[in-house]
């Protein structure tokens, strides 16, 4: 990737979109998260790079395909001269009939696909996905109720999806040096090979894949981790990555809608801190009834407690969860949260889970994202491109990572209240 080329990521959800585009904002470029395709019109006579959520997470296959094959050639004909596939770390989603569809779009050679986020423990190795060193099919996340998986192999999950031919590159293969690894590859493209599934253990095997790309013939492909290098490749010569300024305000409305156990432990860490006061929704309550309950807990005595933090209760069935149950409960949550907002003056959100997190942000009328800073890995601050209200600051995690305490540690970072 060239410092002079438009980017465009593209992910399957909001928090996707975001924990990919941050690292290109955090090496000098300027990336606004947009909620809706309809919007990339109005951004291609700025000087703005975009990130994109198709929400297609919950899709079949060849629905999501469709979608995201109209989002690059729309991309395209706006002058978003360069793509980043945004898939998830673990695998979650279409990732195999998505990449399909960016390079038909495209029409690139092959797509070099990595989904190690070394930071986050999560990397790859002999072509499987290790989370803190337990193999995906067996972790916390491969027991997702949406997407429970029987595999840990990138392959074998690419397969599900899609018939493209796929080539291996190893660990050994990285190491050789970048003349070994650019040969690997060409011999990989002269076999007709369209997918290119590579390990990474190590922030530097990332940064030895991007070299591979400076030449343009392959679709970035990848996770976290894999963005990160990109955005480093192609900054300015000499610029180093630099926090910015974030000044978070309380109270904090943390909302919690991910369903993973460790997006659970979260949240009954924050009840337990007293920083928040909680206010519990159940899944099949009607909105009077949500309404009643934010009011109700609203009008206690704060007390401590300057933060509030929503979740659902009894949202959880055993087995694989449909995408309407998901749709609801995250409908649900942004009802309630824009019913809080009304209530009390809040300026900083936290929002757990891709679609809970596309659900409040639309709820609370945010139009679009300016993605401003990676506060802590995998934790992303935006500022809020929103017509009316005082919400400034919108934060986003995915469900399946992070400390217990991380969104206690994320109000040691706030002022006021």
């Amino acid at each position: 990737m060239m410092q002079n080329e438009k980017i465009a990521i593209i992910a399957d959800d909001y928090t996707g979109a975001g924990d990919a585009g941050i690292h290109f904002a955090r090496f000098g470029r300027k990336i606004e998260l947009l909620l809706h395709a309809d919007a990339i019109d109005r951004r291609c006579l700025d000087n703005t790079d975009i990130a994109l959520t198709s929400e297609t997470r919950f899709l079949n296959p060849a629905e999501a395909g469709n979608v995201v094959l109209d989002m690059v050639r729309r991309c395209r004909a706006v002058g978003y001269e360069r793509i980043f596939k945004k898939i998830d770390s673990t695998m979650r989603g279409n990732p195999g009939s998505e990449v399909e569809a960016v390079l038909l779009g495209t029409g690139l050679a092959a797509a070099l696909i990595c989904t190690a986020m070394p930071k986050t423990g999560r990397t790859c190795a002999d072509g499987v996905i290790y989370l803190d060193g337990v193999p995906l099919h067996l972790s916390e996340i491969g027991r997702d109720p949406f997407h429970p998986l029987s595999s840990s192999n990138v392959a074998d999950l690419l397969r599900l999806q899609t018939d493209l031919p796929i080539g291996f590159i190893g660990l050994k293969d990285i190491e050789a040096g970048e003349a070994t690894l650019r040969r690997t590859i060409a011999s990989m493209l002269d076999r007709g090979v369209r997918l290119i599934v590579a390990d990474a253990v190590e922030d530097g095997h990332l940064a030895a894949l991007a070299q591979q790309l400076k030449s343009g013939d392959l679709l970035p492909v990848g996770a976290g981790g894999f963005a990160e290098a990109l955005a480093r490749l192609s900054a300015p010569e000499g610029l180093a990555v630099a926090a910015r300024r974030v000044a978070l305000h309380r109270p904090i409305v943390s909302v919690v809608g991910s369903l993973t156990e460790v997006s659970r432990r979260q949240a009954t860490h924050a009840d337990k801190s007293g920083l928040f006061r909680t206010i519990d929704i159940r899944s099949d309550a009607p909105p009077a009834d949500i309404r009643s309950a934010c009011e109700a807990r609203l009008s206690e005595p704060d007390g401590s407690q300057p933060n509030i933090l929503l979740r659902v209760v009894n949202g959880e069935r055993s087995g694989k969860i449909s995408r309407e149950d998901g749709e609801r409960v995250a409908e649900k949550l942004g009802y309630a949260t824009a019913s809080i907002c009304d209530l009390v003056s809040c300026r900083t959100i936290v929002s757990t889970g891709g679609s809970t997190s596309m659900a409040v942000a639309e709820a609370l009328g945010i139009e679009s994202v300016d993605l401003i800073d990676e506060i802590m890995p995998g934790i992303v601050v935006g500022a809020c491109n929103r017509p009316n209200g005082d919400i400034e600051w919108f934060i986003s995690k995915a469900g399946g990572f992070g400390d217990e305490s991380l969104l206690t540690e994320i109000d040691a970072r706030c002022i006021g209240a």
